[in-house]
């Protein structure tokens, strides 16, 4: 083969300076001598070309806070942001959390955290929004779908052999079912509950997830923080992100669902507080994320950074809530 090649630049009568220039290097012609070497030196190149480069490609975290969701008619603005949110990281992008050693993405570890954290997110909002609602709503259909697994491709995580519904095809049946919902609302078929109970309930399991968030931020950075190389840090940096990223997009949404109540019992300062702590959130973007010792004068400590905006989300939400369970002053009569 490399004879052919020799033979080819002769008859071409390229250059001799061209000619040296690819000229088998001494040590790579004897590695590629025989069949058997070429293809395994093919294979090796591949393989160390195949999952940087594909990792690259596939590689893709989005935390752009300008979306707007206006409610401009009877659909749901939270509702259309959840559908958004499942198209954007299930259909525009791979599924990443589930893909197996085959994909190149499956060395990717910062992107597949934030969008189990998207995900997480956008399940805890649907489970609140349908809370009390009737079972026989799209909207249930798409809380139930949404609780399924992040990780599943093809198999039963319990029992490898056996075939199982993947995780993004749940998910987008989830889709389906809001989607249908929202245009149940447009028809009148369905009512949208915006009632200051209904956003108490949301606001509640928002907190939770939250406080959760936190606390697995906390744990992280007290068991691991004296580490020199703590190679999980990253991935519970991104996972909250998403989480935070997620919830501001669903709070923002759900403040044009919720106007009237939001107004009514006097919130709009604090719920401009909270979508600004989350967007702060959102936005921190560390070339390499640390988890540094909390005193030390020489790195930073990226979760305790993001631990800082979660917990001021998780304080404005309690105010929030506290907020609901009272009649403002010059509404009472």
């Amino acid at each position: 083969m490399l004879d052919k090649i020799r033979q080819f630049f002769a008859e071409k009568r390229i250059p001799s300076r061209l000619k040296v220039m690819f000229r088998p290097w001494p040590k790579l012609r004897r590695m590629v001598s025989s069949w058997p070497r070429l293809i395994g030196f093919t294979l090796a190149l591949f393989v160390l070309l195949y999952y940087p480069l594909g990792a690259l490609v596939t590689h893709n975290i989005d935390t752009n806070t300008e979306y707007e969701f206006a409610k401009t008619d009877a659909r749901s603005a939270t509702i259309g942001t959840m559908s958004f949110l499942i198209r954007r990281e299930v259909y525009s992008k791979a599924w990443t959390p589930a893909l197996p050693f085959i994909f190149p993405a499956y060395v990717l570890d910062n992107m597949p955290s934030f969008q189990l954290g998207v995900l997480s997110a956008v399940k805890t909002f649907a489970t609140a929004l349908d809370a009390d609602s009737p079972a026989d709503l799209p909207l249930h259909a798409a809380a139930e779908l949404l609780k399924y697994p992040g990780t599943i491709w093809m198999f039963s995580p319990t029992n490898k052999l056996i075939p199982a519904p993947s995780s993004n095809s749940q998910y987008r049946r989830a889709r389906k079912q809001l989607k249908d919902y929202n245009q149940m609302l447009l028809n009148g078929e369905a009512l949208f509950d915006a009632s200051p109970q209904k956003l108490r309930k949301v606001l509640r399991l928002t907190r939770q997830e939250l406080k959760k968030t936190v606390r697995a931020l906390e744990n992280h950075i007290r068991e691991h923080s004296e580490s020199l190389f703590d190679m999980q840090a990253d991935n519970v940096f991104y996972n909250a992100q998403g989480r935070l990223y997620a919830s501001f997009l669903l709070l923002k949404a759900l403040s044009y669902d919720f106007k009237e109540s939001i107004l009514y019992y006097n919130l709009y300062q604090n719920w401009t507080s909270l979508l600004k702590a989350l967007e702060l959130a959102s936005q921190l973007n560390p070339e390499v994320v640390r988890n540094a010792e909390l005193d030390s004068s020489f790195a930073p400590n990226h979760l305790a950074a993001i631990g800082f905006y979660a917990q001021k989300a998780v304080i404005t939400l309690d105010t929030l809530i506290e907020g609901l369970a009272q009649l403002p002053a010059e509404n009472q009569k």
